[in-house]
């Protein structure tokens, strides 16, 4: 029985790259774009604990965003009660974060291209943009989960929040 399920472990493990969705032709992990996939939420801080700042939005539940990361953002200390917006993606993850009430910068401001370099560790990529001019973006955590093992040459979308990091990718 032990050696069935051996087997059966290493057949796994052989196939998977071949059933992987990373290696699929569609690349799964970027939609088309739909700019209807984003929303925003209210959201308050409700406790800043370490390095996590956890806030309470208006759906009633409570998120969590890297104290690291707000700073990122331009924001202050975050104490109780500061209200921002998030911006989430159609996964129902954090892509921005705004001041209240704010909308974040995916309406119409994206650049589309080719990948030409992209550094995931360091969080940028370089594209070759349809008009042939070569440009670099910082990425920002959720994009570059989403750009994981893409290849060069790969069209793509790059949507931008309001200082030109890349807060959302889309396939054409």
């Amino acid at each position: 029985m032990k050696g069935y399920k051996i087997f059966l472990m290493v057949v796994m493990l052989l196939l998977m790259p071949v059933f992987s969705s990373a290696r699929a032709e569609s690349y799964p992990y970027l939609l088309e774009r739909n700019l209807t996939s984003h929303r925003s939420i209210a959201s308050s801080v409700w406790a800043v604990m370490g390095d996590m700042v956890f806030l309470s939005t208006e759906e009633r539940t409570l998120r969590t965003f890297g104290l690291s990361e707000w700073k990122q953002e331009g924001f202050a200390m975050p104490k109780e009660g500061d209200e921002v917006s998030l911006i989430l993606d159609y996964g129902n993850t954090i892509i921005d974060i705004t001041e209240s009430g704010g909308k974040g910068g995916f309406f119409g401001n994206e650049v589309s291209g080719k990948v030409h370099l992209f550094n995931g560790p360091h969080m940028w990529i370089a594209i070759k943009t349809n008009d042939g001019e070569m440009q670099a973006f910082a990425l920002k955590d959720a994009a570059a989960t989403k750009l994981n093992g893409i290849e060069s040459g790969r069209p793509i979308i790059l949507a931008l929040d309001g200082e030109n990091r890349v807060m959302d990718v889309f396939r054409p």
